[in-house]
């Protein structure tokens, strides 16, 4: 699974770094004529209904705001139009979401979901026909919730590393798949009716004609008998649905992502899918986050006075404000050019992680900055306290889809070095191969 997630994704700009030859006229040029006031009005139509409040927890979350957001087509933004979907171009995903954020950061969260690494994302890339046709146009108008359960007690960021288990058996000589499950950490796992299910397949008695075996994934809705989603968790008060998997279930190898063709290259699907979460979901929420509170901090400096003085004619407070303006600029600015990239169709491994790397650690920067300067404000809980739910969310930007020690540590460099040195990967490969000649 290591040279898997190595390997996985492409290359882009990164490339050309290592080269020493990076052709800017080609990367820039279409900033010129992209649009990006693609949903402006339903934006703002669903932030006026959904204000500032956080969303879960809400008994009536499926009648009030998730149906609106599917009736605007907000949980459809990468379904294609031809299963009914809203697709959108990155551009116009990451504006959206960052504009979610700034708002209401717990609306975001709920929103990225569906539009993220899940069951969408995987069944157009990998899906049987059947499978599309059947579930997109029903994820696409929000009768179906999604969510993805692939993290339990025992794997984390090291998804695959202890993952529940599936036991191909016989059961009234049919051929199933027995699945016991204990997922956590699962964001819209209380709320959601079609589950993505991340499992590692044995057949010990070599009962499938294909004799494959390994990670892979599945589709359960949640009439699914045996499933359980009674437990949930509470992530650090940001508002947002998020809980537990568990029970043992039996599945048919039908609801497989893909049929059972797809038996085992679980992961890889995975890999070669992480990339919207990463790239764009993740740096568009700490670019709305720290747009939102670098301005109103700016604003901030202007009206409050210590020493009959404006606290932002303070060196001090000066020095901590020019450090989150820089911050916000940077990842505004690397928003931009990374949409750009994945709108021309690339999908650069490094590059995304990179990202999610950077823009949750700068955002976090400009929230700590913000804390000092609000100071006492900042720290009491009520209505004039605007950075709270920034506070309180800001920690997961940093661990999901890979803890940020991870992200930097194995995908940034491991996985930098193997995708863009030009000697480093095939160096290994050989080694791997006991290739002397070629090595």
């Amino acid at each position: 699974t290591e040279i898997i997630a190595l390997k996985s994704g492409g290359v882009s700009i990164d490339r050309e770094i290592f080269k020493g030859k990076v052709n800017y006229s080609k990367l820039y040029k279409p900033f010129l004529i992209r649009k990006y006031d693609e949903m402006n009005i339903e934006t703002n139509e669903i932030l006026n209904d959904v204000g500032t409040e956080n969303i879960y927890p809400n008994k009536n979350i499926h009648k009030s705001i998730m149906k609106k957001l599917g009736n605007y087509g907000f949980l459809s933004m990468i379904i294609d139009k031809k299963y009914n979907g809203n697709r959108l171009s990155i551009a116009s995903q990451s504006k959206i979401l960052s504009k979610f954020s700034s708002y209401n950061p717990s609306l975001a969260v709920t929103t990225m979901v569906p539009n993220s690494l899940g069951p969408a994302e995987l069944l157009q890339h990998y899906g049987t026909e059947e499978q599309k046709n059947y579930f997109l146009p029903k994820l696409a108008n929000g009768s179906m919730i999604p969510c993805f359960g692939l993290t339990g007690p025992n794997n984390g960021s090291d998804a695959v590393g202890d993952i529940d288990k599936g036991i191909v058996v016989l059961v009234d000589g049919k051929i199933k798949i027995k699945i016991t499950l204990n997922k956590r950490y699962i964001t819209l796992a209380p709320i959601s009716n079609l589950i993505g299910i991340a499992f590692k397949l044995e057949d010990p008695d070599g009962l499938l004609i294909n004799k494959k075996s390994g990670i892979s994934v599945a589709l359960v809705e949640s009439s699914q008998e045996g499933l359980l989603q009674n437990t949930y968790h509470n992530p650090n008060n940001a508002g947002f649905p998020n809980g537990t998997i568990k029970g043992t279930i039996y599945i048919d190898t039908n609801q497989i992502i893909g049929g059972e063709n797809k038996i085992g290259e679980g992961w890889k699907m995975l890999m070669e899918c992480l990339a919207v979460g990463r790239g764009v979901s993740l740096p568009a929420t700490a670019n709305g986050s720290s747009k939102f509170i670098t301005h109103t901090i700016m604003n901030y400096l202007m009206i409050r006075k210590q020493f009959n003085m404006n606290i932002g004619n303070m060196e001090a407070v000066k020095e901590k404000f020019i450090d989150m303006y820089l911050n916000t600029w940077i990842i505004h600015t690397s928003v931009n050019f990374t949409n750009h990239i994945l709108d021309s169709g690339s999908t650069p491994s490094v590059i995304t992680a990179i990202m999610k790397q950077q823009t949750t650690e700068r955002s976090r920067t400009v929230l700590n900055h913000a804390m000092d300067i609000y100071s006492g404000s900042g720290i009491c809980i009520g209505k004039n306290n605007f950075l709270t739910k920034f506070y309180n969310s800001s920690p997961i930007g940093i661990t999901v889809e890979g803890s940020n020690t991870l992200t930097r540590g194995l995908i940034i460099f491991g996985q930098g070095l193997n995708k863009s040195h030009p000697y480093i990967f095939p160096i290994f490969q050989n080694i791997q191969d006991n290739n002397i000649n070629e090595f």
